[in-house]
């Protein structure tokens, strides 16, 4: 997820409070203003063209989310875009799938959307607006139909083991004292689940996320992206990354972390896994970074457009982008200065 406005939360509340008070000393703008958080996203056709934040897959259909509380849904590979029914007009920023049908999206005012129904419509399960701790949560993952959690600024983290219907604050499960943002949210298996953060720290669970330990890296930088499996011999496979293009990677556990070469000092912010083994990470400048099958050596490139990418998805013939003037479908992969 691209961090568009996620590394300035102090600007954010600056603006939050000015906006508060033309609202209160403006009899126009208190007669026009709507709650975002209570006013259903506008359907737009140029939607697929505005800011998105994150995409994924659920089934055969693509999902991506971002500004202004767009859904938008693909049923033919990218091709073509619809616009979801959801019921707020805030920014979303992330989303996770468990199968075709359950999935939650998550933004601004940790605000928390369901879909039972492949994400065609949306219901808001929760918001923190008048939280002690104002800021939006950045990611969400379900380990299955009923536990999940989502994360956020200011070591915002909630947990659910229904479905969503009750969020629980988890903050103080978070080894996380200074309160470092936690960005991404990822897991190997059901009970080892890591999180990304700043000051070069790693969040770690290996009890389904009941506890987070922290783990620290030999980075002291923000770390915005997460990916995180099991292998076929069954060894955790770790790639986190962030400013800087800043890159660690692990095929054997946290403890073995290691930097690598991103060939990159752009930010590097989003990253999927590939079929054969591979991994395919985005970032500003629109830069694309893929990886070898052993996780050793990386290739830069770049989509033809060079806007900033927060999202890839993979699909048979095609790599489907989101970011910086929405969904770019590109056709072949461009590694390395040339096609592929």
């Amino acid at each position: 997820m691209y961090q568009f406005i996620k590394n300035n939360p102090i600007g954010r509340r600056l603006g939050f409070a000015i906006f508060l008070a033309m609202v209160n000393f403006s009899p126009v703008a208190n007669a026009q203003y709507q709650d975002p958080l209570e006013t259903p996203a506008v359907n737009m056709p140029m939607a697929k063209y505005s800011l998105l934040l994150d995409i994924t897959r659920a089934g055969k259909r693509l999902l991506a989310v971002g500004e202004r509380g767009h859904i938008l849904y693909s049923n033919d590979s990218g091709l073509n875009w619809q616009q979801a029914n959801v019921p707020v007009q805030t920014q979303l920023n992330a989303l996770s799938f468990v199968d075709q049908y359950h999935g939650w999206a998550v933004g601004e005012d940790a605000v928390i959307l369901h879909t039972q129904d492949g994400g065609l419509n949306w219901k808001k399960q929760f918001d923190d607006r008048n939280g002690e701790a104002l800021g939006p949560l950045m990611d969400v993952l379900f380990l299955n139909k009923h536990v999940g959690m989502a994360v956020g600024v200011f070591n915002k983290i909630y947990r659910t083991t229904d479905g969503g219907n009750n969020w629980q604050p988890w903050m103080s499960h978070v080894d996380n004292e200074d309160e470092w943002h936690l960005f991404s949210i990822a897991a190997t298996s059901q009970q080892d689940i890591y999180i990304a953060s700043e000051a070069g720290l790693l969040f770690y669970s290996s009890d389904g996320g009941l506890n987070f330990n922290a783990w620290q890296t030999d980075h002291y930088g923000t770390f915005h992206g997460l990916l995180a499996r099991r292998n076929f011999l069954d060894k955790e496979q770790l790639i986190i990354f962030g400013v800087g293009g800043k890159l660690f990677v692990s095929t054997d556990g946290k403890e073995n972390l290691k930097e690598m070469n991103s060939n990159s000092q752009s930010g590097l912010s989003a990253g999927t896994w590939l079929k054969d083994g591979s991994a395919l990470l985005v970032g500003a400048e629109g830069v694309l970074v893929k990886s070898d099958t052993a996780l050793k050596n990386w290739k830069l490139s770049a989509v033809p457009t060079g806007l900033p990418l927060s999202g890839v998805v993979k699909i048979p013939g095609a790599n489907v982008y989101v970011g910086l003037g929405g969904i770019q479908r590109v056709e072949q992969d461009y590694i390395a200065g040339r096609q592929e």
